[in-house]
């Protein structure tokens, strides 16, 4: 009698190894490693270029490259200070930052040298720019919040060439537009209270992707990504699929720039470098 309890017991352990061994597999945990910390200027007026280098603004409203172990790459220091509103390193070879509060983008070359100034005003822009991006084409995407409107730009052309109105599409009571994004053929315009909205590369509407409470998105591979009640969420931008890893607690995050094998993770004063395979 023992000898065939014996057996049994052994029979049911040899089947529900192979389950047991595939859920281990599903789902592992993967510990945060903590490497070091960087004070920030703003946890939004960040990016990273292709090469998987990280840009922000220091307090004293430098602006900082590092590569994604945290290493000093450069620094810009701007010989007139103003309110930087949006940085775009997509394209490391040439680095855009927007100033709101005079109304000019800056780009920087591949050394963060100036090699471009242009003011709105000597584009006969009348509306008022709340954020600014680069466009694959050489030129720059616009969001005026006066006429609620997206522009893109021609910098040789020194005009308009793409203008969408929007009031159909925002309530004009409500926005509160965060950030403006190329990446793969679309533009991505992030407005705090409704989502994030989609259009493609002639301006036309698309879609809407309604995370909402976000302050800044980021781009990877094929998937946006955003961090959201103490989570970094990725969304494939074909299938709309989701995954979400847990942050490490307790800074409060609100915003990240995700890299292959290496998250800085940004609060309101500081961005913390981890590592996590």
């Amino acid at each position: 009698m023992k000898a065939k309890s014996s057996i049994c017991l052994l029979c049911l352990a040899l089947l529900w190894a192979p389950v047991l061994l595939r859920a281990q597999q599903v789902s592992p945990t993967v510990p945060w490693q903590y490497q070091q910390s960087f004070a920030v200027g703003s946890p939004t007026a960040i990016s990273q270029d292709r090469n998987g280098q990280v840009y922000f603004l220091d307090r004293n409203h430098n602006l900082v490259r590092l590569d994604s172990l945290g290493r000093p790459l450069g620094t810009f220091s701007p010989p007139q200070r103003g309110r930087i509103a949006a940085v775009d390193a997509t394209n490391p070879m040439k680095v855009l930052l927007f100033y709101d509060d005079r109304q000019a983008l800056l780009l920087l070359d591949r050394f963060l040298r100036p090699i471009t100034h242009l003011s709105l005003l000597d584009l006969d822009f009348e509306g008022t720019a709340k954020v600014a991006a680069l466009a694959a084409d050489n030129g720059f995407w616009i969001f005026d919040e006066t006429a609620l409107t997206l522009h893109k730009l021609d910098l040789q052309l020194r005009q308009t060439t793409i203008s969408t109105p929007l009031n159909l599409i925002l309530d004009r009571e409500r926005f509160d537009v965060r950030q403006l994004s190329e990446y793969q053929n679309m533009v991505y315009l992030l407005d705090y209270n409704s989502g994030i909205y989609a259009f493609d590369h002639l301006g036309n509407y698309k879609q809407k992707l309604p995370f909402t409470g976000l302050h800044q998105v980021g781009f990877r591979g094929n998937e946006l990504y955003f961090v959201q009640e103490g989570s970094l969420h990725f969304v494939n931008l074909y299938t709309l699929q989701k995954r979400s890893i847990v942050l490490p607690t307790p800074n409060p995050y609100v915003a990240a720039l995700a890299g292959q094998g290496h998250y800085f993770l940004f609060t309101r004063q500081q961005a913390d470098l981890y590592s996590r395979p």
